[in-house]
């Protein structure tokens, strides 16, 4: 015997078939000012992401999660990391709105961009 299913839940079932794709959507867009978001991963021999926008005075983490040695230098001389190993991290903080390239000196095909806006 089948049961009838009461208005109340049917208009339940439709409000959650319309939000939940909304949600999971607005996942899926950069939101510069959560935690996390404004971190960039060195893995593999790569940026992650490798270009990167964030409005002007966003805090930039570069976190090293590779088993060799990264740099995060700006091309011009902005900014510069040092040597950093497994784990360790640098932070620098954008104050004017441009284009900012980066690389690894000791891997050079390892590039990255920063765009503030």
């Amino acid at each position: 015997m089948k049961k009838k299913m009461n208005s109340k839940k049917i208009n339940v079932l439709i409000i959650v078939s319309a939000v939940v794709p909304i949600l999971l959507l607005s996942g899926c867009t950069q939101q510069p000012n959560n935690p996390g978001t404004n971190t960039v991963s060195m893995k593999n021999l790569a940026f992650n992401p490798s270009t990167l926008s964030v409005p002007n005075g966003t805090t930039v983490t570069w976190i090293n999660n590779d088993n060799v040695g990264h740099t995060v230098i700006a091309e011009g001389g902005l900014f510069s990391s040092g040597l950093l190993g497994n784990g360790q991290n640098f932070t620098y903080t954008f104050s004017t709105p441009g284009t900012y390239n980066y690389s690894c000196s000791i891997h050079q095909g390892m590039r990255g961009t920063i765009i503030v806006q």
